[in-house]
């Protein structure tokens, strides 16, 4: 025991006691960045509006329920998932799911080599943007033939004229191949599929990567995880945000006819 607290503390940032610290304070080196970024944040927006009428719509109407009703940004990637499983798989136990293994990180990856140090390692950076372009590639790639595929390409005569989606193909398949009722088999398109692509993407992603990376070690592992979670984030708030117009489906940002 007392070998292995030696050996964390000797993989430790050193510290010698009494040592002047150097320290960088907020003026004016923070405030002086911050204030560099709002007045290019103000010179975008200025520009975007001088070429881009905003989306105004009618003022608003208590009686009259907009369509789509958009959650708070920071909702949408959560309300993106809503279109493609189960509502209470989407709503309640993803993100639960997400936030429990989030916090189960310092317990798995209990390593201090290279703690405080960004990606850890120097094959960290490499990791993280291998997995973040595999999620975005894949992720992209589920949502467009979701939205596309069984309405554009893959059209059945079973499925009822207006369905959209995997889920209402795969239920009406097992409907015909069975012979069993609605309530007995939506399940399956609704949290069977969506749960296994959950669990399979990130596992594949970390046999890819451990291939490519030989011998990655736990935290270089939680790092690619970590860049999974956040890559996932980050796409599915774009396409909620930008790309899901009238009754919400798919459209280029710029067809402000759909919104």
């Amino acid at each position: 025991m007392a070998e292995t607290t030696e050996k964390y503390q000797q993989a430790g940032p050193k510290v010698q006691p009494g040592a002047k610290e150097e320290m960088v304070y907020t003026w004016p080196y923070l405030v002086s960045i911050e204030a560099i970024m709002a007045v290019v944040m103000i010179f975008a927006l200025t520009l975007l509006s001088t070429f881009f009428n905003a989306p105004l719509l009618d003022l608003a109407n208590p009686e009259v329920t907009p369509n789509p009703a958009k959650a708070p940004w920071y909702f949408l990637g959560l309300q993106e998932l809503l279109l493609h499983m189960h509502p209470a798989l989407a709503g309640v136990l993803v993100p639960t799911a997400a936030l429990v293994l989030l916090a189960m990180i310092p317990y798995i990856d209990r390593d201090r080599r290279g703690t405080g140090i960004w990606f850890s390692t120097k094959r960290g950076p490499k990791i993280a943007l291998w997995a973040a372009i595999y999620t975005w590639v894949v992720e992209l790639f589920l949502i467009l033939f979701d939205e596309f595929a069984f309405d554009k390409f893959l059209k059945v005569s079973f499925v009822p004229s207006g369905s959209h989606g995997i889920e209402p193909f795969l239920t009406h398949l097992l409907m015909k191949l069975t012979g069993a009722s609605l309530d007995k088999v939506d399940w399956v398109g609704k949290i069977f599929v969506p749960t296994t692509f959950m669990i399979a993407i990130p596992w594949i992603m970390v046999a890819i990567l451990k291939k490519r990376f030989k011998n990655m070690n736990t935290r270089e592992v939680m790092i690619a995880l970590y860049s999974f979670y956040l890559a996932s984030f980050i796409i599915l708030t774009i396409v909620g945000t930008a790309f899901r117009g009238h009754s919400m489906k798919l459209l280029p940002p710029w067809n402000l006819e759909g919104l």
